[in-house]
């Protein structure tokens, strides 16, 4: 499988609102899910709006490159 919607739940939700590390509650959104859900990275266009991230963080490309 190429691509899982992953569901959004209220313990991500509030794992987003309560963390300071991430200045975007979209970006904490994505990144506790990743968590949650044991991801093993995150694609995004915007690094730096995931320095604090536990897991590596790409963008499409470096992805891509990686393939």
């Amino acid at each position: 499988m190429i691509l899982k919607v992953l569901p959004l739940d209220d313990k991500i939700i509030g794992l987003a609102l309560n963390d300071e590390s991430f200045s975007d509650f979209k970006d904490g959104l994505q990144y506790f899910t990743a968590i949650e859900y044991e991801q093993e990275l995150i694609i995004t266009r915007n690094l730096k709006d995931f320095k604090n991230s536990q897991l590596p963080t790409l963008t499409a490309k470096q992805f891509i490159e990686t393939l």
